[in-house]
This record gives structure tokens, C-alpha cells and sequence, in this order.
């Protein structure tokens, strides 16, 4: 069992902070909406920035997925590997079976290939820079 420092959950947690944050704006402006509040300029502008905030975090959820996936599939391509190593040196049934362990790491190594690359699709779709 791991203990001590995880910056992944402290991310987890900061971006599940900044949506909760971010959901009570947009009850506010919804209330002040329906109370009859009107678009102005100045809520005009910090509509268009939080929508841009909201696509530059897409795009960097996107890459981080994308970056996840390849690490992955690497993960299930060593396993293949340690299967196959396995496998030249087990008997004839043992063997089979690393065979076929190996091959279902390779085919899962493909799977987190083409998410990765839909993740990066995607980020570029949310990117207009790049």
C-alpha cells in the first residue's frame, strides 16, 4: 500500500475545488438571470474568459489522458514482454498460457494506443494554437 505524498489526488482535488467554485458563479449569474439582470459588457467579457479557462482545461485534461494512455500501453507492452520471457522458459502448457497472456497485453497496449491518440485529437481540437 503507497503512503505519503500523491500530487495526483491533490490535482483531483484542487480541480474538484475550482468546479465547485465555478458551478456556484454560474448558479449566481443564473439567479441574478432569472431575477432579470441584464448582459452587460463587463458579464459579457467574463463570460467569454471563463469559457476560455474552461477549453484550456479541457485541452490540458485531453493531454494528460492522451499522456496517461501512453504509459499504459508501455505498462502492457513490458508485461508482454515478461510474458513472452516467461513463456521460453515454462513447459508447453505453462507457455501457452503466457502466450496467450502476452497477446491480450498487446492487444490492450493497442487500445490505450488509439485512446491516446483521440485524447490528443481531442486536446488538438481544443487547442487553436496548435
Amino acid at each position: 500500500m503507497a503512503t505519503g505524498h500523491d500530487p495526483h489526488n491533490e490535482s483531483t482535488q484542487a480541480r474538484g475545488e475550482a468546479a465547485a467554485m465555478r458551478a456556484a458563479e454560474l448558479r449566481l449569474r443564473g439567479a441574478e438571470i432569472a431575477a432579470g439582470a441584464t448582459s452587460t459588457p463587463a458579464s459579457a467579457a467574463n463570460a467569454r474568459e471563463r469559457a476560455e479557462r474552461a477549453r484550456e482545461r479541457a485541452a490540458s485534461a485531453h493531454r494528460a489522458a492522451a499522456t496517461r494512455h501512453v504509459e499504459a500501453g508501455q505498462a502492457h507492452r513490458r508485461a508482454a514482454a515478461a510474458h513472452e520471457q516467461a513463456a521460453i522458459r515454462a513447459s508447453d502448457t505453462a507457455g501457452g498460457k503466457h502466450q496467450d497472456a502476452a497477446a491480450g497485453h498487446r492487444d490492450s497496449a493497442e487500445l490505450h494506443d488509439a485512446a491516446a491518440v483521440a485524447d490528443q485529437s481531442a486536446a488538438d481540437a481544443d487547442d487553436p494554437s496548435s
